[in-house]
């Protein structure tokens, strides 16, 4: 009887291992698939990745429809295909089983900003920022370039510079910093190289875990003043 019990919860254990590994590779191939999408510059394959990951994050959505990463890759799918009614009904129906999900408002401000709606789409990336993804590089990067499209280019310097000081080796954000620079300092391109990218410390000298949590306040404090 034992050793019936113990192949019964062998097999069940095995089962749940497919079960998720199913899963999982669903997922992950459909993100393999996006980025393929996103980076292709053929036309035609990027509807064909597009279409493949549909296909993958349905299937995800139809066993449970619950399932929030199914519901923001349905989303995101239909964004890429400029279908905004139906990349809006799986993006709200994500949103609103947790709208204080910082993830979920940073998915909200992707939906916005797919659609050119900059002004909104600035609204959930703060409230994302403000909720925990305050050294979220991609939440940052995005808060940028909504005002850059915007025109507050004050701001959009601001945020890029907070990019800048998540992640010194993104070459898009140092190729902003640049522009921003060379437009302010059109003739004195040798002073600018010495005064480059310094941000938030560069008159201070504290130790790692104080400027840690100096710099997280002093961001919050200026994410909610704007």
């Amino acid at each position: 009887m034992k050793k019936f019990y113990l192949r019964y919860i062998y097999i069940l254990l095995c089962f749940l291992f497919l079960i998720n590994a199913t899963y999982a590779d669903n997922f992950t191939q459909a993100e393999n698939y996006i980025r393929k999408a996103k980076t292709t510059s053929v036309p035609e394959e990027s509807y064909e990745y597009i279409h493949k990951a549909r296909i993958l994050y349905l299937e995800e959505y139809e066993k449970n429809p619950l399932n929030i990463k199914a519901l923001l890759g349905m989303s995101t799918v239909n964004q890429m295909l400029k279908d905004r009614s139906e990349a809006k009904l799986y993006v709200l129906k994500a949103y609103n089983m947790n709208p204080s999900d910082p993830k979920l408002q940073r998915a909200m401000g992707d939906f916005f900003y797919s659609f050119q709606e900059y002004s909104t789409a600035i609204e959930y990336y703060k409230l994302a920022l403000a909720s925990g993804l305050l050294r979220d590089f991609d939440t940052n990067l995005q808060s940028a370039k909504c005002y850059e499209k915007l025109g507050d280019l004050k701001n959009a310097e601001l945020y890029y510079k907070i990019c800048f000081h998540l992640n010194s080796k993104s070459r898009e954000v140092m190729n902003k910093l640049n522009e921003y620079d060379s437009a302010k300092h059109p003739d004195n391109s040798q002073e600018l190289e010495e005064a480059k990218y310094k941000y938030l410390f560069k008159d201070k000298k504290l130790p790692e875990e104080e400027q840690t949590k100096q710099e997280a306040e002093e961001i919050i404090d200026r994410i909610n003043g704007i």
